[in-house]
């Protein structure tokens, strides 16, 4: 068995790999915004969401905790529905030194096709308790057969 001199310096292989990791996670996220799919390039992350679909509409809820309800948009762009906002990072006041920073600051988007048959004029947002909740109603459909009472 060898003998193991430890120097400062051996940590520096392990942040350059975590460096390529992240950068190599970003060029991807870049390639899938090309495409249409995640986020838009220029944001830097995106909240996660689900989408429900009942009889009467599709209802699509978001995780935006510590974030404002002012910095938050929801927009409908031809036949895609846009969440754009930003969590602002703030510093501790107490000017202590970050050991561990997991939750995500800055810029974000998500955008989600809709399909057809939606009512456009009916959606409607609830954010409340970090939660944003956005239904997006179906047409009825039209009937086409349809009895007249004689009177």
């Amino acid at each position: 068995m060898g003998k193991l001199n430890w120097t400062p310096w051996m940590g520096i292989e392990d942040i350059k790999v975590e460096m390529d990791q992240a950068v190599e996670r970003a060029r991807r996220a870049a390639r899938a915004a090309g495409q249409g799919v995640g986020v838009e390039p220029g944001y830097l992350w995106s909240p996660a969401a689900d989408v429900v679909e009942t009889p009467e509409a599709f209802v699509i809820t978001v995780e935006v905790p510590g974030i404002a309800r002012e910095d938050v948009a929801v927009e409908l762009r031809g036949r895609s529905l846009w969440i754009r906002g930003e969590r602002r990072f703030v510093r501790e006041s107490s000017g202590g030194l970050y050991q561990m920073l997991e939750r995500s600051y800055g810029p974000f988007a998500r955008r989600f096709a809709l399909p057809q048959g939606i009512s456009r004029e009916g959606v409607a947002a609830v954010m409340a308790e970090g939660i944003l909740e956005i239904t997006v109603p179906k047409k009825r459909p039209e009937l086409l057969k349809r009895r007249i009472p004689i009177s």
